[in-house]
């Protein structure tokens, strides 16, 4: 028997049997043979592999990890087997979460029995940290609620005197980010303003400008980032320290847009105008007004009617509206002439600041707060979206 050890990474441990055409039987639970005559394993039960063909070898696949995923040639190994036919190459890769992946080239030209034991190496903290931000990312990306085409009412009657008065407000539907806009998606979005330029970025943002989240006062630096990399085990956390220029590129990058101040309240709100996206009366317990930010998606008793999530408290949000006392003359803000409404109060806010159809106003579109978040829209399914 030829026997190879090849040691690529440290804890997922691959065993593979060539098995030549004999008058034996190979168990594929604990990877013994045993004489022809037999059909189960004396040890443990299981049936016994029948004899191959002798121009061809069976090779079997018994791995530790028990969501490791291996495939031979580009398709998927399902049962474990492979029968090599001599001179044919067989491209195997293995692939296990936190693990390395591994790429193994086997041919077979003798009809020698093969033992290969595959060590794979476990990722470092920050290659696993970087592999974690991309598996949340690419899941937060298309989740995202339905608004369904109709006529809705918003503001209010009972609020600050810019709330005023209940109006329509129609739509012909579109779709919302379930979450806020999270770091570890984020960080996609600035890697790539750093490989392929400001092309999605406002025409009337600063010169220069710098899209990362960060502030020289000592109060948000926990919340900085440094060398371009969200702060540590933050990664499911909603991206602060943005301004609008910030989430206009991101959502445009992402294939969608920003909302304006009347979709990102009937999205909150539902259709029988409720104060909060729960109902009408306020409940600590059903948003984050504490004393920092949250993960996103932790308040499920206080989801909107449409399924959106942290839609009061956690951080405020920037809408694509500019400003107005009121509502009716508020207009689109394209980055140059008034102040983006900022909705949804956050963290460090109280009942009145989280109510649905309260206006957070007079902000710099330069303005950047560990309380200040963002959410996208999109006019079309999100699976259609292509970031």
């Amino acid at each position: 028997m030829i026997k190879k050890s090849v040691k690529f990474i440290l804890t997922l441990v691959l065993l593979l049997f060539a098995v030549a055409g004999f008058a034996e039987k190979l168990c594929p639970e604990c990877s013994k043979l045993f004489d022809d005559s037999i059909n189960f394993c004396p040890n443990d039960g299981a049936r016994l592999i029948d004899p191959v063909n002798p121009e061809t070898t069976r090779v079997f696949f018994k791995v530790a990890q028990p969501k490791a995923l291996i495939s031979v040639n580009g398709a998927e190994l399902k049962n474990g087997l492979i029968e090599m036919v001599k001179d044919k190459d067989y491209n195997v890769s293995i692939s296990a979460g936190g693990y390395q992946t591994t790429n193994v080239i086997m041919k077979k030209s003798l009809q020698n029995n093969l033992e290969l034991t595959l060590t794979l190496n476990e990722l470092t903290p920050e290659a696993a940290r970087i592999a974690k931000l991309s598996v949340l990312a690419g899941n937060r990306d298309a989740d995202m609620v339905e608004i369904k085409p109709g006529t809705y009412m918003i503001g209010s009657d009972r609020g600050n005197h810019d709330e005023k008065p209940i109006r329509k407000f129609e739509t012909q539907g579109f779709w919302i980010d379930k979450y806020e806009v999270t770091c570890a998606q984020y960080q996609r979005f600035l890697e790539a303003i750093r490989k392929e330029g400001h092309k999605w970025c406002n025409e009337n943002e600063p010169h220069n400008k710098d899209h990362t989240p960060y502030h020289t006062y000592a109060w948000a630096l926990k919340f900085s980032w440094i060398g371009g990399q969200p702060p540590r085990d933050m990664g499911d956390y909603p991206v602060v320290l943005v301004d609008w220029y910030d989430a206009y590129a991101y959502a445009k990058w992402a294939g969608k847009r920003l909302p304006t101040e009347e979709e990102w309240e009937l999205a909150a709100r539902g259709s029988d105008s409720r104060e909060y996206p729960w109902g009408n009366t306020f409940s600590a317990d059903r948003c984050n007004v504490s004393d920092k930010p949250l993960a996103v998606g932790l308040f499920k008793n206080g989801v909107s009617p449409w399924g959106a999530y942290d839609m009061a408290g956690n951080v405020s949000e920037w809408t694509a509206t500019a400003y107005e006392p009121r509502p009716f003359d508020s207009y689109v803000f394209l980055g140059k002439f008034g102040q983006p409404i900022i909705k949804g109060g956050s963290w460090d806010d109280t009942s009145k600041s989280c109510r649905s159809s309260a206006r957070d106003t007079r902000r710099s579109p330069a303005y950047r707060s560990t309380t200040v978040g963002f959410r996208c829209v999109s006019d079309k399914e999100p699976w259609l979206l292509k970031p």
